[in-house]
């Protein structure tokens, strides 16, 4: 654990979680250094596929989630496994799952940040990352409340409804090639920081065709875990984002939510913003800042009972 300051404004702390199969993940808390000790709201940032806390976190705590600090809120930002700065075991080996982030790294992250935070605490989640989430806090009802909501941007399940012949090469020739290494070589292919093993990329080719989502050994149904998520829940797409998480798509991740409580909002101009946001513009860059991160956090004081 190290602390310290990036600059006078904020306290910067890093930690680690540990998790199944001896991994730890790596997490950035980052909170303003005025009033250090009053209850704030706290967010847990979770990144989606190829990426690690520095896709919320910046490279100067500058990226997404410098917002909700300068807002008054404490961030905690996440790397899942394999990712970032987050520790492996003694033995490297790429022998995880989907499945692994659901049942393991998501509500692990939750329980550690919930022991730490004081406050109520609001877990965001971009792309993968999202739906990874939602299936996790519905098999975790302890983890679940411990949250006061959930935010997902760019987040819904691939299938092959939209996106064309080109999403079914590129899902097809990603599986092929992890299934060849070992694991999807996504910096090598400048398609992420961050390699992927063959079970993840697995996954998602076996539910592309059918628009399943379901566990490896096909034991858990996904869609029925949704049903379980009880929180409120904001989920945003771009409405440029058609290959990754289409309008559309989006649509059915939230229909299967249990909440009483959710929220779809398509980002673009027939809804009042300057451009049709994309996978990743819809939460980093600075039309981001000042169109669509003012919307989630208007969300999340709504949802979030008083510090």
């Amino acid at each position: 654990m190290s602390t310290h300051a990036v600059e006078a404004a904020l306290l910067v702390e890093e930690f680690w979680v540990p998790t199944s199969g001896d991994h730890a993940l790596h997490v950035t808390q980052v909170r303003p250094a005025a009033s250090a000790n009053v209850p704030r709201l706290g967010v847990l940032f979770v990144p989606g596929l190829f990426s690690d806390g520095r896709f919320f976190l910046g490279s100067q705590v500058d990226g997404p989630a410098r917002f909700f600090v300068d807002s008054g809120c404490v961030a905690y930002v996440a790397s899942l496994r394999g990712h970032g700065k987050s520790r492996w075991p003694a033995r490297r080996a790429w022998d995880w799952s989907f499945d692994t982030y659901v049942r393991h790294d998501v509500p692990d992250l939750v329980r550690a940040v919930r022991a730490r935070h004081e406050g109520p605490l609001i877990l965001l989640a971009h792309s993968m990352a999202g739906y990874a989430a939602l299936a996790a806090l519905g098999l975790a009802p302890d983890a679940q409340a411990m949250l006061s909501g959930v935010c997902t941007l760019s987040s819904a399940v691939n299938d092959y409804s939209d996106g064309g012949m080109k999403k079914r090469v590129q899902v097809g020739f990603s599986s092929a090639v992890a299934g060849l290494l070992g694991r999807f070589p996504a910096k090598a292919l400048k398609q992420g920081p961050w390699d992927e093993p063959a079970g993840v990329m697995r996954q998602f080719t076996d539910w592309a065709p059918t628009g399943a989502f379901r566990s490896a050994d096909g034991a858990t149904d996904y869609w029925k875990a949704l049903g379980q998520v009880t929180l409120p829940v904001f989920a945003g797409v771009g409405a440029a984002d058609v290959f990754h998480a289409s309008p559309r798509r989006a649509e059915k991740l939230v229909a299967h939510l249990g909440s009483a409580r959710k929220e779809l909002v398509v980002l673009g101009r027939a809804q009042g913003l300057s451009w049709d946001a994309g996978h990743f513009d819809v939460v980093r860059g600075e039309r981001a800042r000042r169109e669509v991160l003012p919307r989630v956090w208007s969300w999340m004081r709504q949802v979030s009972p008083p510090a």
